[in-house]
């Protein structure tokens, strides 16, 4: 990891990259909730750290968000969507895990939904199934295409719900060798149902009852 740090700041200096952005924004609620969390990890210009969090669950004495990298995973700089050169993290052989840890909101929030964006060159879900998480969660559809920007380069983007919201979670991305990622977004926030799950709730509950007197 040292070694990595090292060659960071080397190719920091030595390498323009390209801006990386937040594409989809907060497509499905407001990022500045309270019980939201904001991750991004901008690898144009620092591996280790978060490039932008709010993530108000993520502070000391809580774990912060972080990313762990399989053994194969470096620093390599290629040509971008643009032509221009940009720093990525490269995926090396035989591929691996990208495994990221997300604190949450502590109260008893009955869902927990995760919107995720990835900006690189290969698919994150090469196999055709979602990222998958600890505790195990639902993939929902998001309606949202995956964005073209030229060549292999593509911003993909996924949603997965946990009921009930757990204390945190990992987010687990089972990449395939010679992957180059550019960027990683993680939108989150713990909820409730909706008003018409609420209702059936509702219904439910009233029928159990009925059928116990």
């Amino acid at each position: 990891m040292k070694q990595l740090l090292v060659c960071l700041a080397v190719v920091a200096l030595l390498a323009a990259s390209a801006q990386a952005e937040d594409y989809w924004g907060s497509p499905f609620w407001d990022r500045t909730l309270p019980e939201a969390t904001f991750q991004m990890w901008d690898f144009t210009t620092d591996y280790v750290a978060p490039g932008e969090v709010d993530n108000p669950f993520g502070q000391p004495p809580n774990e912060p968000p972080h990313i762990e990298w399989p053994e194969s995973a470096h620093i390599e700089v290629v040509p971008d969507w643009t032509g221009q050169s940009d720093t990525t993290i490269h995926i090396g052989p035989g591929g691996g895990k990208v495994r990221i840890w997300i604190p949450n909101n502590p109260d008893e929030n009955l869902v927990k939904k995760i919107f995720w964006q990835m900006t690189s060159d290969k698919s994150p879900t090469p196999t055709g199934s979602p990222p998958t998480t600890e505790p195990p969660g639902t993939d929902v559809p998001t309606g949202l295409p995956r964005i073209g920007l030229g060549g292999n380069w593509y911003v993909y983007n996924g949603m997965i719900e946990i009921r009930p919201n757990p204390a945190g979670e990992w987010l687990t991305f089972d990449l395939v060798e010679c992957t180059h990622i550019e960027e990683i977004v993680i939108n989150t926030i713990c909820t409730v149902p909706e008003p018409a799950t609420l209702g059936l709730l509702a219904l439910g509950g009233l029928a159990l009852l009925r059928r116990r007197r």
